[in-house]
């Protein structure tokens, strides 16, 4: 039976009629988008039409495939859920067959016809697509070579399944045990917990078991590594990118100066990780932490039970800085049934937050009453907000934001609501635990990420030089890379060298930077609105309301971040020396 902590989904649809009549519509849309293969070429109003069916057409599909997910998603159990779901799926494979041609269809054309067509008032709610397949043009390879690569699409990306069958199904961790002498359970799952652990010979044995076996298999998950890079160096040559970095971050609506000066600049603050790692060492009494004590909270504390109504007058509260439209519609939000608020049987886990634009965002979450919980509502509240003002504002192929911003608006939300609890907390512990968590989030996220950037960057590079490359080549790679940014102050442990053997996202090449620049990002414009920057709130909510329709760094830029320039990476290393500095007052 449905509650008020329940998703209402009737405004999506009422009922099944509803359902099946807008599959008509939508496969009615994909016929006429279908009529326009091979006549683009002939007139800006084929190409507008061709467009608008398309609008349409997504619009309808997203309803559909939101409804069916999020009907799936409250209980992953009901035979009729995972039957509507599936069927969802095959129409989706038959939408994206239907529109195949466009974009391939578009990038014959000359960019002097092009441009002609952007010259019609028409097309320039469709500009950003245009402009989208010019620039990708030249990348873009006949059509017999694209066919040919199309059918390699499985082979290029075996290596991650691989990897992921290999070390998910077939590791046999060394057991560890308490300090009773009990056995404890080792999996890969489990080794984040124990790092956390308050006893270093559980941190200790976790560690050892865990890179015992990536040491035990480092021949084989290197071939498998270095075969993903080599695939993707390869087509990028293909493709006429100058390098693998290049395709990627082209692809990301960023560039190479954005990745090289992300690891240039959190390099220049090393000092402050170091700093930080030296005040954890004397919070466990060390001189040198090891790499298995970086992750234990020295100020943890016992988690406080929040109750749900609670929780949105914090939010609300912490949030009410973003201005009144922001706060009335987490309100309308809170009181419409826009979230999924508690943990039940067969209900998907985790939480997310999905836009539909011509309804509103839904968010799942899996409450229970955790302090943490409170930052998971802000978080997802914030992706909300962010598919609230595109959608509001955009059409919906406009409306799509890149992943190089769509992390932001949530990371936003999470660092003023840290604020706000950090700046009402009395207790001095309290306080420095709270700011701990903080320090430790922009470590992992931005110092982290980084270093794992830089050694992407490094391999990809050695590989596109010609050169041969080991397992021991790795690892050595590596290892410089960890005591570089662990310093002096950290026993960097040789086990660690195999921690990047341990990465999955390494098989999404040049993935993790995009963690490093957003909460870069985050952190600027979270320290600008906290200071009351005239005007600051409606300039970003006006880059909320560009959703896709302009570039990525185009969109940063227009609040103040330039992730091109030394002094955005500055302000928010200026940000982790404040709360550095806070905390080492408190805990003096």
């Amino acid at each position: 039976m449905e509650s008020e902590f329940d998703w209402d989904l009737s405004s999506l649809y009422e009922n099944d009629e509803q359902i099946e009549n807008d599959i008509r519509v939508l496969y009615d849309y994909l016929s006429k988008i279908r009529e326009f293969k091979g006549k683009l070429n002939n007139s800006v109003d084929e190409v507008f039409n061709c467009y608008k069916n398309l609008e349409k057409a997504l619009e309808i599909h997203e309803r559909l495939y939101g409804y069916a997910m999020l009907k799936y998603n409250q209980n992953m159990s009901n035979q009729d859920s995972i039957k509507f779901f599936k069927r969802m799926e095959t129409i989706t494979a038959e939408f994206s067959e239907a529109e195949s041609f466009i974009s391939p269809e578009l990038s014959k054309i000359s960019d002097e016809r092009l441009e002609e067509y952007l010259q019609d008032e028409r097309m320039k709610e469709y500009e950003k697509s245009i402009r989208d397949i010019i620039k990708e043009k030249k990348h873009i390879l006949s059509e017999d070579v694209e066919e040919a690569l199309a059918k390699y699409t499985e082979v290029f990306s075996a290596t991650e399944n691989i990897y992921d069958i290999f070390t998910d199904t077939e590791f046999d961790y060394p057991s560890i045990y308490d300090d009773e002498g009990n056995e404890l359970k080792m999996n890969s799952a489990l080794f984040s917990q124990y790092l956390m652990s308050k006893s270093e010979n559980i941190r200790k044995q976790a560690f050892e078991s865990m890179y015992s076996l990536y040491k035990k298999h480092i021949n084989t998950i290197t071939e498998l590594y270095l075969t993903r890079v080599k695939t993707r160096t390869i087509s990028s040559k293909i493709r006429n990118y100058e390098s693998s970095l290049d395709a990627a971050t082209n692809h990301d609506d960023s560039n190479v100066g954005v990745y090289k000066k992300l690891v240039e600049e959190v390099n220049k603050n090393l000092y402050l990780n170091h700093e930080y790692l030296k005040l954890k060492a004397k919070l466990l009494g060390k001189e040198k932490v090891n790499m298995y004590d970086v992750y234990v909270n020295t100020l943890d504390l016992e988690d406080k039970k929040i109750e749900y109504k609670d929780a949105q007058n914090i939010v609300l509260d912490a949030l009410s800085c973003m201005g009144e439209e922001y706060t009335s519609m987490l309100k309308t939000a809170f009181n419409n049934r826009w979230l999924d608020v508690y943990k039940k049987e067969n209900k998907r886990s985790g939480a997310y937050s999905m836009g539909i634009h011509t309804v509103h965002p839904f968010v799942l979450l899996n409450y229970i009453n955790s302090s943490r919980d409170v930052s998971t509502i802000a978080h997802e509240l914030g992706h909300s907000m962010h598919s609230y003002y595109s959608s509001k504002n955009q059409n919906i192929i406009n409306a799509s934001y890149t992943i190089m911003v769509a992390e932001v608006a949530s990371t936003v939300n999470e660092i003023i609501l840290a604020n706000y609890l950090i700046g009402k907390e009395q207790d001095k512990t309290k306080k420095a635990a709270l700011i701990n968590e903080q320090l430790d989030m922009i470590r992992a996220t931005l110092i982290r990420q980084t270093m794992f950037a830089e050694f992407e960057e490094k391999v990809h590079s050695k590989v596109e030089a010609g050169e041969s490359l080991s397992s021991d080549n790795l690892n050595d790679i590596y290892y410089e890379i960890v005591k570089k940014y662990f310093g002096d102050i950290t026993n960097v442990n040789e086990e660690i060298k195999y921690e990047w053997a341990r990465i999955p996202h390494f098989y999404s090449c040049f993935y993790v930077y995009k963690y490093a620049t957003g909460i870069t990002s985050a952190i600027v414009i979270a320290s600008k609105i906290l200071a009351g920057e005239e005007g600051y709130v409606e300039r970003y909510i006006n880059m909320l309301s560009k959703g896709g329709s302009i570039d990525s760094l185009s969109l940063l830029r227009s609040v103040d971040v330039d992730l091109e320039k030394n002094e955005t990476y500055e302000e928010a290393f200026r940000y982790f020396g404040k709360l550095l500095r806070e905390l080492e007052s408190l805990v003096d």
